[in-house]
This record gives C-alpha cells, sequence and structure tokens, in this order.
C-alpha cells in the first residue's frame, strides 16, 4: 500500500511539474501539430458554372514558431452532388434521356463532383490580450495544386459506352494551381485537450482541362479557366509538444 501511494504522489508531482513548465497559455511554445477538418465550400467563377455547393475534408501537418509564425501543408478533398454542367451526357442518351445498357434496358447514371486539393501555406497567429498566448486571430497564405473533375457513376457497368477509358471523355478533368487564403482563430488549451480552427478559406484555381477532346462536343477544351471558391472550415488540432528536461529532489 505505502509503495503505491508513493507511485501515486510521485506521478501528481511530475504532471504538475510538467504543468508548470509547459503552459499553452502562459508562454509561446513552438510545436507540430496534425489537423483534421471538414468544411463547406461555395464555387464561384467558372467553378460556379459547373458544380454547386459542395463539402471539403481533409488533413493539415502545422508547425508553430515561438513567435506564432505557422507553417503548414494540407490535403483536402472535394466533393459534391449539384452538377450543373449536367448535359455532357446527351449524345449517347435516348429520347426520353435514358442511357441504354447492352441488354438494351435503361440503365441510371449519377453525376458528382470529385476533386482534391495540396497546398502549403506560411501564417501568423495574432494573440488577443494575454489570456492565451498561444491563441488568436489566424493569418495564411499559400499555393499549391488543384485537380476536379464530373464523376461518372453507372452502378451496373452494363453501359459500353462508359466502360473503360469512355468515360474519361466525358468527365471533364482540369488541374493546375492554387493560390489560397485564410483568416480565422486558433485555439490551444493545456494538456491537449481543446485544440481547434475555425475560418473562412478562399480559393483560386488555375486550371485547364486535361482531356485531348470532349466526346460530347467532338472538340478539345483549351481555354484557361479560374476556379474559385470560399469554404468555412472547422479544424481539430492534436498537437505534439516537446517534453521539457525535469529535476525532480527526493526529500
Amino acid at each position: 500500500m505505502k509503495n503505491l501511494i508513493f507511485i501515486g504522489l510521485f506521478t501528481v508531482m511530475s504532471l504538475t511539474d510538467l504543468h508548470a513548465q509547459r503552459n499553452v497559455r502562459d508562454s509561446t511554445l513552438s510545436f507540430v501539430s496534425l489537423g483534421a477538418n471538414i468544411g463547406m465550400q461555395h464555387p464561384f467563377a467558372d467553378m460556379a458554372e459547373r458544380f454547386g455547393y459542395g463539402g471539403l475534408v481533409g488533413a493539415q501537418l502545422m508547425y508553430k514558431t515561438r513567435l506564432n509564425w505557422t507553417f503548414d501543408v494540407n490535403y483536402g478533398f472535394l466533393f459534391g452532388n449539384q452538377v450543373k454542367e449536367d448535359t455532357i451526357l446527351k449524345p449517347i442518351l435516348t429520347s426520353q434521356n435514358y442511357l441504354i445498357s447492352r441488354e438494351g434496358e435503361p440503365v441510371d447514371v449519377f453525376l458528382s463532383e470529385r476533386g482534391f486539393l495540396i497546398y502549403g501555406r506560411v501564417g501568423k497567429i495574432f494573440s488577443i490580450g494575454k489570456a492565451n498566448v498561444n491563441s488568436g486571430v489566424q493569418i495564411n497564405l499559400g499555393a499549391g495544386f488543384i485537380q476536379h473533375k464530373i464523376k461518372i457513376t453507372e452502378a451496373t457497368q452494363k453501359a459500353p459506352q462508359l466502360l473503360g477509358d469512355y468515360s474519361k471523355g466525358y468527365d471533364r478533368l482540369s488541374n493546375g494551381l492554387l493560390l489560397s487564403q485564410a483568416i480565422g482563430y486558433s485555439h490551444f488549451s493545456n494538456f491537449k485537450l481543446i485544440n481547434y480552427y475555425l475560418g473562412i478559406e478562399f480559393s483560386q484555381g488555375f486550371t485547364q482541362n486535361r482531356r485531348t477532346i470532349n466526346f460530347d462536343t467532338g472538340i478539345s477544351d483549351p481555354r484557361q479557366r479560374v476556379d474559385v471558391f470560399a469554404s468555412v472550415l472547422f479544424r481539430w488540432y492534436f498537437p505534439i509538444y516537446k517534453r521539457q528536461p525535469q529535476d525532480f529532489y527526493f526529500f
């Protein structure tokens, strides 16, 4: 019993000492953080002609310095079911707008938005007062790569018009340079319990159709696109703090 009491007291003293040295509220810290995020995105410019509202999920790896500068790399997955450019399959549909299978039966086809973002950013956290010097308004700027397309789903796999590479002639695959700007609020707490980000992010993609020809039009589409969208994003952080050297004294 005495040994258990000693171990319990030793553990409490250790955690108390560590908390005193690594207090997120009282001193600015440098650390690495993993993040998982979810959000909603609204398209503008050329993106709005192809898609409506959509979702965004992703992950982040961030490094924060003692001066509250941040450096991060991000991956985001774009998805949605609002496709405005919905006439791409018209040349292979019947007069009743059905797609016919090899057995001569109508099959259902669904169009959806799919895409992804990969980008790096630099940012700064501006703490508000001295209540928590590692938390505050965060501003980020960055650049990277964006790709998106119209996903064509025919579940039965019985329509030869869309099997194999044929569907690629209709999907409008586009990609190119991405620019990113964001403003939000980042919060880091003691003991890694509550760490989050809530903000608005703006993205501009300078893309181009990468298919040689669009099957529905019979011609290529070489024009430069400007794909713009705004996202409301919530991110949950998982910070990794460095363990500081500790001295223990026994009496």
